[in-house]
């Protein structure tokens, strides 16, 4: 079927006409295609009309045709719907066919009526044939009225696209018409963080072995956590292959919803027959529009027909994973329909350090200890890596992307990052009330085998520099978890109630994503209420201490006030660990660690971790002279800490 044959098929339907304005307009066209045409001395339509009587071979199908030929088998369509999309591109594309549909249309005559007439239609069912064709109903084509009011075929987006930039093959075909193939970059591995993936995986590949209908997964979370590459991920562990449905494409061409859900129905379309297949719908927001929930229990802003939405859940015959970054402008009609709904969070720090070695490997960079030590005190890292890393590939700085990453990680959290510790802690430098490596080998234990016995608190005091927080960040480290510092100026607040809000949200935030949660300089919060000169202050108090008995995870709280804690609040804690000031023995040790050197006679009593971290920071502006020299500088640091008041339990 080339252009000379759709040229003849709309020719001998128009036949001979009556009409003397359509006839001159015909002419007009015979005229215009004469050499075409091979016309002598009479160029007006009945010579065009004998001419293209004789089926003649003009060459091979134009590439719109040669795209249609391989369009229809992949849809299964029936014949009339296959004639009638040949014509629809033939019109649409082609100029000669255009030209002559244009005439036709342009003096009143009914556009569809005689395009499903060619097809193959009736003449009394033509228009109706037309309008319920597949080409219609899978939004391939329709037809609209120009600025002069002339009825005109319109290519949609979707099969605009395909006539653009698909070659005359199948596999072409199918990626450009129902979206790029998904390809894995991740393995199940990199997601061990989270707890549904085998059920989800197992649950693809039932669906695709049972071909069973309706399966829909929803996967939700913050923008950056991995959505997109979850999917594909669980599509290549089922054995399925993943299509993304309706994405714009390289040059920018912007799909309607519309133009998605069509593409959604073709991609079922094509393959629900051949099975061992998913599709992707990125960005659910797309489907519903800017729905959000109203005062009643009703949508407002939605988009389309909620029927139509429900029917194209409950019918799927290739499972869809959708994705979205938030639940709240989805309408509960929606969600019960969906097999499984999966909350995507930040990954752990030992998941996120995995993505950081693959995605360095792929930039081509250098992965820093600063980095490894940002994802631990910020978690969302993990979200910004690869554009960090790509920066600082082009900058040409392959060991600095915790410099990008550091000010994407600020813009997201509209605050400084907290300062990162990347430094191994050394347990055998802590003088504690409680043996601290057997205490951190059970936890690390517990949360290997899946975190049930994880609602332990811990109360760490002692004076400045004896490493209460740095403690706290190797807690975490070894539980896999992130890390979320909460200090007194995040949560006090000037508005009655507004302190208590944000210590329940604190809670509830911490609970929800998994993180180990560390209230700095707690004194602050959990002060002896005998002291409260208001009944509020007493409140913040209450709230904590109720959150602190309900609380399933791991809640660490520092401060270097003990005595200024409630009794109250003491009980509270599992454990309660004194860090003191290093001894004799521990000092000697600290000091060959730190400096390198055995340590002198004479070690000063007192001194903490941070009192030797202060002067080996001191070394790179001011060397010492030698082992006594260091001695003396940790005993002028010693001497800045403040007696030690008596602790309270």
């Amino acid at each position: 079927m080339n252009e000379w044959t759709m040229v003849r098929c709309l020719a001998l339907r128009i036949g001979v006409v009556g009409d003397a304005r359509l006839r001159r307009a015909l002419d007009g066209w015979a005229d215009a295609q004469a050499e075409w045409l091979n016309l002598d001395d009479k160029r007006d339509w009945a010579s065009a009309l004998a001419a293209l009587d004789d089926p003649q071979d003009h060459g091979p199908p134009s590439h719109a045709l040669a795209i249609v030929n391989v369009l229809a088998p992949t849809l299964a369509l029936d014949a009339f719907d296959t004639a009638l999309l040949r014509l629809l591109v033939a019109v649409g594309r082609l100029p000669r066919a255009a030209g002559l549909a244009e005439a036709w249309s342009e003096h009143g005559r009914d556009l569809p009526v005689l395009l499903g007439g060619a097809a193959g239609a009736a003449p009394a069912d033509a228009d109706r044939a037309v309008r319920r064709s597949a080409a219609s109903r899978l939004g391939l084509a329709d037809f609209r009225a120009n600025r002069r009011g002339v009825i005109e075929v319109n290519l949609r987006w979707p099969l605009e696209r395909l006539l653009d930039r698909a070659a005359a093959d199948r596999a072409s075909v199918i990626a450009t018409l129902i979206g790029p193939h998904q390809q894995a970059r991740l393995t199940l591995a990199d997601f061990a963080h989270v707890a549904d993936i085998d059920f989800l995986v197992r649950l693809l590949a039932g669906a695709s072995r049972d071909r069973a209908s309706g399966v829909n997964i929803l996967i939700h979370g913050p923008p950056g956590t991995g959505k997109t590459e979850l999917a594909r991920t669980l599509a290549q562990a089922a054995g399925l292959a993943l299509y993304g449905v309706g994405e714009a494409d390289d040059d920018g061409d912007e799909p309607s919803r519309w133009d998605r859900v069509c593409a959604l129905q073709l991609g079922q379309r094509v393959m629900g027959p051949a099975g061992a297949a998913a599709l992707l719908f990125d960005e659910m927001e797309d489907l519903i529009g800017d729905a959000k929930p109203s005062d009643g229990d009703w949508m407002t802003g939605r988009q389309g027909s909620k029927v139509f939405i429900n029917r194209l859940l409950e019918t799927n015959d290739v499972p869809v994973i959708w994705t979205t970054n938030a639940l709240g402008n989805i309408d509960a009609a929606i969600l019960r329909r969906m097999s499984f709904v999966l909350k995507l969070d930040l990954p752990t720090p030992n998941a996120a350090r995995r993505m950081l070695k693959r995605i360095a490997s792929e930039e081509g960079i250098v992965p820093s200890s600063r980095l490894e030590a940002l994802l631990d005190v910020a978690p969302e890292t993990a979200t910004v890596l690869r554009v960090a890393a790509r920066a600082t590939r082009l900058a040409g700085e392959p060991e600095e992307a915790v410099r990008p990453a550091t000010a994407l990680v600020c813009a997201l959290r509209g605050s400084e990052v907290p300062v990162a510790n990347g430094e191994q802690l050394d347990l055998d430098l802590f003088e504690s009330t409680v043996p601290l490596a057997p205490l951190l080998a059970r936890l690390e234990e517990s949360a290997g085998k899946g975190g049930e016995d994880l609602d332990v608190s811990l109360l760490l005091t002692g004076p400045p520099g004896t490493g209460k927080t740095a403690l706290a960040h190797h807690l975490a480290r070894a539980l896999d978890r992130p890390l979320v510092v909460k200090r007194a100026s995040d949560l006090l607040s000037r508005w009655v109630g507004g302190t208590e809000a944000a210590i329940a949200k604190a809670f509830s935030d911490a609970r929800e994503r998994g993180h180990v949660l560390l209230f700095d300089e707690v004194d602050s919060l959990l002060f002896d209420r005998g002291s409260a000169t208001h009944s509020w202050e007493s409140g913040q108090v209450n709230e904590m201490l109720t959150w602190l008995d309900r609380h399933p995870l791991p809640v660490i709280a520092t401060t270097n006030h003990a005595h200024r804690l409630d009794t109250a609040a003491l009980r509270r804690f599992v454990f309660k660990i004194d860090l003191a000031p290093l001894g004799p023995t521990r000092a000697a040790v600290a000091f060959e660690r730190f400096f390198g050197m055995p340590a002198p006679a004479g070690m000063a009593s007192h001194l903490t971790p941070g009192d030797f971290a202060a002067v080996k920071r001191q070394l790179r502006h001011q060397p010492a002279r030698d082992a006594h020299d260091l001695l003396d500088r940790l005993s002028s640091e010693g001497a800045w800490r403040p007696v030690r008041a008596k602790m309270g339990f």
